[in-house]
């Protein structure tokens, strides 16, 4: 036995079912891990990431004479260049990367450029806003990116800029692991549905740290932790009001897998 075997033969186990459904099994336990893996490398970067930024801020702010606009410029596009390069441009890392971020108004003075850049350039790249995880680590992004400012008309263009990415409201559930996502947002009057993201943009209804904490913690475990997230037959029923036939099927041949 081979060293690189080794941990093949160990995590698929032998079965009673045919070498098909054997080989299929195995395939999806090796690329569940291999999913998992890479996502703890994500975030293991994200972490190192956010920290690098922390000392930048920190570099930033005290110097002394205060720094100039050219070299704070330059500052935000070294920070903000290395973030696409190390992530190929994913929206949803650096995202998360910004929601890493300690909350220190100290560190505005480079933070907000480097909101600024990132949030503004999020609807040129590919996206899952459409999901409730993605539509709420942004909701949360912006609504930490508004936090650093005091002015009404920057807040307001913030809370513009927002509006025109996110869907008017919050996506409808697809799988058991949204719902944790789902109750971090406030509950919505029946007359403010149709503006939803307006609403929980210009309204301070949780508080702000306590939720991208909870968000985090939610996130880690969903995509770390072994919940994939997949469709059960709990999801499918919270979602037959849309009539969709597609949905049907599958519920069906989930029964008949079963």
């Amino acid at each position: 036995m081979v060293a690189s075997d080794l941990p093949h033969r160990t995590r698929c186990r032998r079965t009673n079912a045919s070498p098909g459904v054997q080989q299929s099994d195995r395939s999806a336990a090796c690329g569940g891990e291999k999913a998992r893996q890479t996502r703890r490398y994500q975030l293991t970067v994200i972490d190192i990431l956010a920290d690098y930024i922390r000392f930048r801020c920190e570099s930033v702010t005290s110097l002394h004479p205060p720094v100039q606009p050219a070299t704070l410029l330059r500052e935000c596009n070294r920070i903000v260049g290395s973030m696409f390069v190390i992530f190929d441009g994913s929206m949803e890392l650096m995202a998360l990367t910004l929601l890493r971020l300690p909350p220190d108004r100290q560190h505005t003075l480079l933070l907000y450029p480097v909101f600024e850049n990132v949030l503004t350039q999020a609807g040129t790249a590919p996206a899952d806003y459409d999901t409730i995880p993605g539509y709420v680590r942004m909701l949360l992004c912006y609504k930490r990116w508004k936090s650093l400012v005091h002015g009404r008309d920057e807040k307001a263009g913030i809370d513009a800029h927002a509006i025109r990415l996110l869907p008017g409201r919050c996506p409808t559930v697809r799988h058991t692991s949204d719902l944790c996502f789902l109750r971090l947002l406030p509950p919505v009057p029946p007359g403010q549905r149709a503006t939803e993201t307006r609403y929980l943009l210009v309204n301070d209804l949780f508080n702000l740290e306590h939720c991208i904490a909870q968000f985090r913690h939610h996130h880690r475990r969903t995509s770390v932790g072994g919940h994939t997230g997949g469709r059960d037959e709990s999801t499918a029923k919270q979602q037959r009001d849309n009539g969709s036939n597609r949905q049907r099927h599958l519920v069906s041949v989930l029964a008949c897998v079963r």
